[in-house]
């Protein structure tokens, strides 16, 4: 791709990525979290948690309420302090829910599994959000610089090389189409690292993706094993 293709790319790009997706995702861990049981999260706690969240991401919206086009300083700080908010309260939520695993006797209190799935759900979620902000500068950075002012990527996907295979796949890749992810690429691939515990479509490259790849991975790797040993005691008790 020219140099001048390119900057008709970024022009196309410019009104920048749907926001629904993401709001969706945020609200739907913050509500995940917020009907955590009070045995793994006291109310007040989860009551303040989400009440920071809801101004966070209010905040937000009023600036990109459709897509993300405007990349302020004050817009990048709320976005990444929402997704590690959201990735840290789950964290401790995640603690909690350990402790109940290792200590509840199998089959007493199925709430705690119905918990454990909500933890679960929600790791992934942040962390998705939590990639969607960092790689290449953010949703706003991404639709609307050129690929030669990017920041380093964070994440390799399929489309970033894809452009030397057959013609219904090359269409799509980035340095044919200028594809750029978007939210539901980092969704994906953090449902598929809970699940797998290991990386989805998106490769982390730098350390700090690797770092928080494996983290989540690691997190969703124990709550998964309690909970598996948690329902077979039940079944043997």
């Amino acid at each position: 791709m020219t140099q001048a293709e390119d900057r008709d790319q970024v022009r196309e790009n410019a009104r920048g990525e749907h926001r629904l997706p993401a709001a969706i995702a945020t609200i739907a861990a913050m509500l995940l979290y917020g009907f955590l049981p009070n045995d793994v999260q006291p109310l007040w706690i989860r009551l303040t948690i989400v009440a920071i969240a809801a101004v966070l991401l209010a905040c937000i919206l009023v600036v990109n309420p459709l897509r993300t086009h405007r990349n302020t300083q004050t817009f990048r700080v709320a976005s990444l302090a929402l997704a590690a908010l959201l990735v840290g309260a789950n964290l401790i939520a995640l603690g909690h829910t350990i402790v109940l695993l290792v200590t509840t006797k199998p089959g007493d209190g199925p709430e705690l599994l119905a918990a454990a799935a909500q933890v679960w759900a929600t790791n992934f979620i942040a962390f998705s959000l939590l990639f969607w902000e960092l790689d290449r500068g953010g949703p706003a950075a991404r639709r609307q610089r050129r690929r030669s002012e990017l920041p380093p990527a964070d994440f390799r996907f399929p489309q970033d090389e894809d452009d030397d295979t057959s013609a219904e796949v090359s269409e799509q890749s980035g340095p044919v189409s200028n594809w750029r992810p978007s939210y539901v690429d980092y969704w994906y691939d953090a449902a598929v690292t809970s699940m797998s515990f290991g990386p989805g479509a998106g490769i982390p490259l730098r350390p700090r993706a690797k770092i928080l790849a494996t983290a989540q991975g690691l997190m969703s790797f124990v709550l998964v094993t309690l909970v598996i040993a948690h329902a077979v005691g039940a079944l043997g008790a």
